[in-house]
């Protein structure tokens, strides 16, 4: 499994191809801090917790994104 962190080009690199804007803002937050919470990214990126919620789902059936431990201690990694 590989880890990505943004280097030289961040998100624009190809890796957020056909993500909605919100995605795009979510995974751009889980690359910053990867153990914020829905409703921590929600507050940050001024957006509803359900819509960051969606984006979780949506990012983990592309396989992006994967949680890494529990609902409460766990952390989300990006993984393509």
């Amino acid at each position: 499994m590989k880890i990505y962190t943004v280097k030289n080009g961040g998100l624009n690199g190809g890796l957020n191809g056909g993500l909605k804007p919100s995605e795009k803002k979510v995974l751009g937050s889980i690359l910053e801090n990867p153990d914020d919470t829905a409703a921590q990214i929600a507050e940050k990126l001024e957006l509803g917790k359900r819509t960051v919620e969606r984006a979780f789902a949506r990012l983990q059936e592309l396989g992006m994104i994967e949680r890494i431990g529990s609902k409460r201690d766990g952390r989300w990694i990006v993984i393509r």
